[in-house]
């Protein structure tokens, strides 16, 4: 465990608290479970609540959470979210009312400069939500060719320089390894040409890192896992709610909710239905949520999130 005391201020509460479950819900799935502070939130808000699944990959900050949120009805688990349906067997549970998956990466762990997120605090440059298992970023800065460097970088980054970024990491890393998060970001910063850093609103790192812990930790892939495995997990009536920080994560959770709202895919020629296919959700937020200006001004990295909500409207018995 890090010395550093751990701290996240969870973000969009209010409306995680308006959707996350609906009236007279039992049990709450809070697939990111960090710290607990959306679920304090939703067990305060939802008195009938009988059970909380909280889970994580990050095994220290879960460990850290069972000392500042105590309560009998969460049980905690390492893992992905994606892992759901197994924990639900392991609790002899069929179903449940409510999930959240909240999918930023926390404060403590972005200011924690072991753990290698930040271009802004020297560390080794790890970005493993879960510490102990798979390649870390620097395993892919030093190892991959510069063309998928080049890839990752414009596919999960949206890095309009993402060339010129992997051709300067590949020239560094023939005289030098990366190490560290702060040799990482000086290299990318000298490789963004200079108009482009003095018109940034942004730190010129923060893309490539962005792409760097995606492809780290299989984000996207795992979001697309989950979202599926979220909707067969769900009871009729049950919510499901998606907290996003960025365009590639949204649009993934848009499309899902969009694609089980309408149903039938026919193609617009058909005159009638014929794949059966029937509506599985119905959208409780018209448009994504954003922090308010007062949520932004306390906490300025609920900036970039917004939330998207919909309700299960059936156990998919018609899905063909």
């Amino acid at each position: 465990m890090s010395s550093q005391t751990p701290f996240h201020q969870s973000v969009l509460v209010d409306a995680v608290v308006r959707y996350a479950m609906p009236e007279n819900g039992q049990i709450f799935v809070d697939g990111t479970f960090g710290l607990g502070g959306h679920t304090r939130a939703v067990l305060a808000g939802y008195p009938s609540i009988t059970r909380v699944i909280g889970i994580d990959r990050d095994a220290e900050i879960l460990e850290y959470s069972c000392r500042t949120l105590e309560d009998q009805r969460i049980n905690r688990f390492q893992a992905n979210a994606s892992d759901l349906p197994e924990i639900l067997a392991r609790c002899d549970l069929k179903g449940v009312d409510g999930i959240l998956l909240d999918l930023g990466v926390s404060s403590w762990q972005l200011d924690n400069a072991a753990r290698g997120f930040s271009f802004t605090r020297p560390g080794p440059l790890d970005m493993r939500m879960n510490n102990a298992e798979g390649p870390t970023a620097a395993d892919l800065v030093n190892q991959l060719e510069r063309d998928e460097l080049t890839r990752i970088f414009f596919e999960y980054g949206e890095e309009k320089f993402s060339r010129r970024i992997a051709d300067a990491i590949v020239r560094q890393r023939n005289a030098t390894p990366f190490t560290t998060t702060d040799q990482l970001a000086k290299t990318v910063t000298e490789a963004m040409p200079a108009a482009s850093r003095r018109q940034s609103q942004i730190h010129p790192a923060t893309r490539v890192f962005q792409a760097l812990r995606i492809a780290v930790n299989h984000e996207l892939e795992e979001i697309e896992r989950f979202l599926g495995i979220a909707l067969a997990c769900l009871n009729t009536g049950g919510h499901l709610t998606i907290i996003s920080f960025h365009s590639l994560e949204d649009r993934l959770v848009k499309a899902f909710m969009q694609k089980h709202q309408k149903g039938c895919e026919c193609p617009p020629r058909f005159p009638v239905c014929v794949c059966g296919k029937k509506p599985l959700l119905k959208l409780l937020t018209g448009k994504a949520i954003f922090a308010d200006d007062n949520e932004t001004a306390a906490n300025p990295r609920a900036r970039s999130a917004r939330l998207r909500a919909a309700m299960k409207l059936s156990t998919g018995d018609n899905e063909k």
